[in-house]
């Protein structure tokens, strides 16, 4: 899509439109600008709470946004961050996995219940990092320390995903998933060969890692990501894996739901 054209249809709608350009985010490289216009259209209150248990976290963190009004808390202890939560009643909470007392999991699962309609993008720290949990706890979005230190794309789509209420985990952190073959069952009836391109797309391969691995060309792996998109009936990777990470959270709720019974 050409960034000029939708610049000028971004300027002409409404800002309280309820706006999701999460399954066209691959499609171009946003800036901060667009950026900023895509969470005002989100609708999500434009104020933050950022607990980091990394001072350089923190830094990366608040490059990001660019008024630093909207920011109604830099903790980081999980009590401090909570009391902050209470005391503003942010839309975005920005936390990562360790703090330096207490953990974001802990956190998250605290902040969510005290505001219903906040939004969290958890960072994950360390090779061990449990991306599962994170989810579990209540996050959108899930990256991992080390995408602050390279382009912005992804922490941009993270948190693109978040304030739309889409699910979101970086291709690092989607590496270090314990069990991603889990997420592929489906009643949609994939192929052994697309459930094997699926689980790798999970992992955060790219089509070249993909061909590679499989021994099968490029052009294959694109027909296989087309037809998996089609069964899921999505556009694009991105929207597949928020969908798939929907479904599988949706499905261990209802399980626990009658577990409780």
């Amino acid at each position: 899509m050409n960034l000029r054209i939708f610049r000028l249809f971004l300027s002409h709608c409404s800002l309280d439109a309820n706006l999701d350009f999460t399954d066209r985010l691959d499609q171009f490289t946003p800036n901060h600008r667009m950026m900023a216009s895509w969470v005002v259209s989100s609708g999500m209150r434009l104020s933050y709470v950022i607990a980091m248990k990394s001072h350089l976290g923190l830094l990366a963190i608040f490059r990001l946004i660019k008024r630093p009004s909207n920011i109604k808390g830099i903790v980081t202890t999980e009590d401090e961050a909570f009391h902050r939560i209470k005391q503003s009643n942010p839309g975005l909470l920005i936390c990562s996995d360790q703090l330096a007392e207490g953990n974001g999991f802990s956190l998250c699962r605290r902040a969510v219940k005290a505001v219903g309609d906040l939004k969290v993008l958890m960072v994950l720290t360390g090779d061990g990092a449990d991306v599962a949990l994170a989810l579990e706890s209540g996050a959108m979005a899930v990256v991992c320390e080390e995408d602050f230190l390279s382009p912005e794309l992804e922490v941009m789509q993270s948190l693109l995903a978040a304030v739309n209420s889409n699910y979101y985990i970086s291709s690092r952190a989607r590496s270090r998933m314990q069990n991603p073959d889990s997420l592929v069952e489906s009643p949609n009836a994939l192929t052994l060969r697309e459930k094997e391109v699926l689980v790798l797309m999970l992992k955060g391969c790219s089509d070249q890692d993909i061909s590679e691995q499989l021994s099968i060309s490029i052009h294959t792996v694109k027909d296989y990501g087309k037809s998996i998109r089609k069964k899921y009936q999505v556009k694009s990777r991105l929207q597949l894996i928020s969908s798939l990470l929907a479904r599988n959270l949706q499905a261990s709720s209802r399980s626990d739901a009658a577990s409780e019974k």
